[in-house]
């Protein structure tokens, strides 16, 4: 091996390393303002609808950023656009120690999300770029863990500040770090691969004509819809049908999160050794609906600690491989893979969204047992019915080259 190929083998998973340094930040501001509700309801005056228009507005604003965030990327490099959402966020997150009602607020979280938006659908970008297929799923996965670790980390912390003034101050000092890190470290493209500027137009009309990449949007929206659902509306069930402490009903929620943690680095590792996505797919969204539900069933006992765990290890699986296979279709090329990727997760996060407003809201809505059993038999179902669009997809996985081979 020469020494460019090992400095680029080296370089790409420092590229990685501060990708995920800029997500673990992102991730912490997205839910900061949840572990500080307490503070923020009291000091800015905010009513019910006003604290949900500050948690949500990040979510509707990735909704709608995701695809010309990811057009931008195939057109600049990742380089720009993801330091540019990286501005967005320290900006927006330093300025929230100056905020002093709802107005303001809600404009910064919009702010915050519109960097996300534009952000993360290069984080696929990176991957395509920068790594081999038989290294996709786990990259994929390390960013991801990156998102769920900062989206804990928010939950955890913000009582641990002085006040809510400064948990932003400090989270948006670190954020301007990785920002600042990102844009002096980064490379678009390593100097060995050489990439074509296409028109961004061209390429979300080529990538829309494929049957795929919906299948993906339907799969994502599934995907977002249960997260949501699930992290909702379990702790408050678990409370009100078992009359568990919040604290207790809160841990067992956080399970289903932390142990998806490992699931992004294990599963999608496993998949790249195996050189096959769609199994782990499927497989990880039927076992996650199963124990998802005997968790609930069977709650509270050791055996939801359990369940819950196990849930959570599978669903982590889910969305670095429908990540991973807009990379590897053989039909979509690494300068428009931003483009891609960018209309999954757009969609999926803009159809995800209303999953739980629309259909399990309702039905949990009189809060007795029976409409959380049927609430969380309704979650478990739309969990389960990403298989359904797995099982349509394309293999991408590298057995399929080597049957191609040898086919020839």
């Amino acid at each position: 091996m020469s020494i460019i190929e090992q400095r680029y083998q080296r370089y790409r998973w420092i590229m990685l390393g501060l990708a995920w340094f800029v997500m673990v930040c992102m991730g912490w501001v997205n839910f900061l303002p949840s572990s500080l509700a307490y503070q923020l309801v009291p000091e800015l005056s905010l009513t019910p609808s006003q604290l949900t228009l500050i948690f949500t507005a990040p979510v509707l604003m990735c909704a709608v950023f995701n695809i010309p965030g990811g057009m931008l990327g195939d057109r600049y490099g990742i380089r720009l656009i993801v330091g540019t959402g990286a501005i967005l966020n320290a900006i927006s997150t330093v300025a929230r120690f100056w905020v002093y009602d709802f107005s303001s607020m809600f404009i910064l979280s919009c702010v915050f999300g519109i960097g996300l938006g534009i952000a993360f659908p290069n984080l696929s970008k990176l991957v395509a770029v920068w790594f081999p297929s038989k290294q996709s799923g786990i990259a994929s996965g390390i960013y991801i863990t990156a998102l769920t670790l900062g989206n804990a980390v928010g939950l955890a912390t913000g009582a641990y500040f002085e006040g809510w003034r400064f948990a932003f101050l400090y989270v948006g000092i670190l954020s301007t770090i990785s920002a600042f890190i990102w844009i002096r470290f980064c490379r678009s493209t390593p100097k060995t691969v050489q990439t074509e500027t296409m028109s961004p137009i061209r390429g979300i009309q080529a990538v829309a004509k494929n049957k795929n990449i919906w299948l993906l949007v339907i799969a994502l929206s599934f995907f977002v819809g249960g997260l949501m659902s699930i992290s909702g509306n379990l702790p408050e069930a678990l409370a009100i049908t078992y009359s568990l402490s919040p604290q207790k009903a809160g841990g067992i929620a956080s399970l289903f999160l932390m142990s998806g943690i490992i699931g992004n680095i294990l599963l999608p590792l496993t998949s790249d050794r195996l050189g096959l996505r769609k199994p782990f797919i499927y497989v990880g969204a039927i076992t996650t609906a199963i124990f998802v539900y005997l968790a609930w069933k069977y709650a509270p006992g050791i055996d939801t600690y359990i369940l819950i765990s196990i849930g959570g290890f599978m669903f982590g699986c889910i969305v670095p491989l429908l990540l991973t296979i807009p990379i590897e279709l053989p039909n979509i090329s690494r300068e428009h893979v931003g483009g891609a990727v960018g209309l999954i997760t757009g969609l999926g996060n803009l159809i995800g969204f209303f999953i739980p407003v629309l259909v399990i809201t309702p039905i949990m809505s009189t809060r007795t047992a029976a409409a959380y059993d049927k609430g969380f038999l309704a979650i478990v179902l739309f969990i389960a019915a990403i298989s359904l669009a797995a099982i349509a997809l394309a293999e991408t996985g590298t057995r399929v080259g080597k049957r191609i081979k040898k086919g020839n």
